[in-house]
């Protein structure tokens, strides 16, 4: 009967471990995504756009698992500040698309790019 229950743990928590971990991804979205997120708009900000490695301040990556802003493909977005401004530009990357500036600023900002 022992081994029964200590069978019965350790599927347990084997279980719910993956739950956890497949609930941590829902809301997180995937670490490698992220980073390959975070590396292809590098490469677009310097490599397309000749952005220097001292104009970029910070590059910041975020997982919108909501799905009603954007389709699922266009989920993990690139936060970028540049060291002359303060306000950071949101980018995506996707796979069929590559990087594209998205979001509001309206226009204004130095480093606003032209979409159409």
């Amino acid at each position: 009967m022992k081994k029964r229950g200590a069978v019965i743990t350790i599927v347990a928590i084997i279980s719910l471990t993956c739950v956890g971990i497949l609930v941590f991804n829902f809301f997180n979205g995937s670490q490698d995504q992220l980073a390959i997120t975070e590396e292809k708009v590098y490469e677009y900000l310097t490599e397309e756009q000749n952005y220097a490695d001292e104009d970029i301040e910070s590059i910041r990556t975020d997982y919108d698992w909501s799905g009603d802003k954007y389709d699922e493909e266009d989920a993990y977005q690139a936060f970028v500040t540049f060291s002359d401004e303060d306000q950071e530009y949101q980018y995506i990357y996707n796979d069929n698309i590559g990087v594209q500036q998205i979001g509001g600023t309206d226009g204004e900002g130095n480093h606003t790019e032209d979409n159409e």
